[in-house]
C-alpha cells in the first residue's frame, strides 16, 4: 500500500521531533493528573468540614429575680374619739339666728305662772305625744316663689380634689336654693334634692346680692370646711381654700351703697362632715352677726351659668 502523499503544507520533519512529542505528552499527562489530584484533595477536605460537628457553645444563662412591691393592706384605725379642734384665732360668740325677724328686739320672756292644783275629782287629762319638728333642710328645690335667694349651682369634683378652681373646668348638674350661709359644723348626710347621697367631693357655686345699708368698711368673715373662697363685685376677697378642719378667716372692705353682687364658691372634700358660714360686722359693732335676710336678693339671670341635662 503505497502511502500519502505529503502535503507541501507539512512540515518537515526532523529527527529527533518523534521523541519530542512523546516527552510533551507525558508532561501534558503528569499535570492532568495532579489537577484531579488536586479537585479530589478539595473535595474531600470540603466534605471532612461540612460533616464535622459544630463546636460547642457554652451559653450563661443568668436568672435576674424580679422584686415585687410589697402591697400596703389598709387597715382601718380603731374607734377612736375625734381629736377636740383647737378654737379659731377669731373670737366667734354664738350668732344669732336672723332667719326670720332679722331686726327685731327680742323683750324677756314673762315669768311663769305658778300651776293651778287640779281638781280632786276631774280625771287627769290625755297625755299628747310630742311630735319632734324637722330641722330645715340645707338646700331645696329652687322656686319663683322660694324665699331662699340664694343660688347655689352644684358641681360633681374628682376625687381627692384640692381647690374650687376645679369648677371652673365643669359644669353644674343641679341648681338649689339656700336661705343663708349658717351651715355650722355638722355631718351631712341628706344629700342634695334629685341627686341621691351625694355628701362629699362636690361644689357649690352660690351667687346672691346684698343691698348694703350704707357706705361704711364691714369686717367679713367665712368659715369654711373644706375650702371656699369669697368675691364682692367680682373680686376676691377672701381665700380660705384647700382641705382643712373648719377654719375662719376674716378681712375688712369698704362697701358702697346699694346693691353687690356677693359670690361665694365653696367644696366639700372627704365626707361626712362640712362647714361654711359667712358673717359680718357692721361699723361699730363688736361682735359678728349673720347678713340679715331682709338685705339679700337673688342675683341677675344672666350671671348664671347653664344647668347640664344630663350627667
Amino acid at each position: 500500500m503505497s502511502s500519502p502523499p505529503e502535503s507541501e503544507f507539512d512540515p518537515p520533519e526532523s529527527e529527533g521531533q518523534p521523541s519530542l512529542r512523546r516527552e510533551n505528552r507525558r508532561y501534558a499527562l503528569v499535570i492532568v493528573l495532579l489537577i484531579h489530584l488536586a479537585l479530589l484533595a478539595a473535595v474531600l477536605l470540603s466534605r471532612s468540614r461540612v460533616s464535622e460537628p459544630p463546636p460547642a457553645r457554652s451559653v450563661e444563662v443568668v436568672l435576674f429575680e424580679q422584686k415585687v412591691p410589697e402591697k400596703k393592706i389598709h387597715v382601718p384605725p380603731p374607734d377612736v374619739a375625734p381629736p377636740k379642734l383647737a378654737p379659731p384665732p377669731l373670737a366667734l360668740p354664738p350668732l344669732p339666728v336672723l332667719d326670720i325677724v332679722p331686726d327685731a328686739i327680742r323683750a324677756p320672756p314673762a315669768p311663769a305662772a305658778p300651776p293651778a292644783p287640779p281638781p280632786a275629782a276631774a280625771p287627769p287629762p290625755p297625755v299628747k305625744e310630742a311630735v319632734a319638728s324637722a330641722p330645715p333642710k340645707l338646700f331645696e328645690e329652687c322656686a319663683e316663689e322660694s324665699d331662699r335667694h340664694m343660688i347655689a349651682d352644684v358641681y360633681r369634683l374628682a376625687v381627692n380634689n384640692q381647690s374650687v378652681s376645679e369648677m371652673r373646668r365643669r359644669k353644674p348638674i343641679k341648681r338649689v336654693c339656700m336661705a343663708q350661709l349658717n351651715i355650722t359644723p355638722r355631718s351631712f348626710k341628706e344629700g342634695f334634692p334629685g341627686l341621691g347621697s351625694t355628701n362629699e367631693w362636690f361644689g357649690l357655686d352660690i351667687r346672691f346680692t346684698v343691698n348694703i345699708p350704707e357706705t361704711a368698711t364691714y369686717e367679713l368673715m367665712l368659715l369654711a370646711d373644706d375650702g371656699a373662697m369669697l368675691s364682692v363685685d367680682d373680686e376676691n376677697v377672701i381665700d380660705n381654700d384647700g382641705i382643712h378642719a373648719p377654719t375662719p378667716v376674716a378681712t375688712k372692705i369698704k362697701l358702697e351703697k346699694g346693691l353687690r353682687n356677693f359670690r361665694v364658691r365653696y367644696f366639700q372634700g372627704p365626707g361626712p362632715d362640712l362647714a361654711l358660714m359667712l358673717a359680718w360686722k357692721k361699723p361699730g359693732a363688736t361682735d359678728y352677726g349673720y347678713i340679715p335676710r331682709s338685705l339679700i336678693g337673688r342675683p341677675p339671670a344672666g350671671t348664671l351659668p347653664q344647668i347640664l341635662a344630663k350627667e
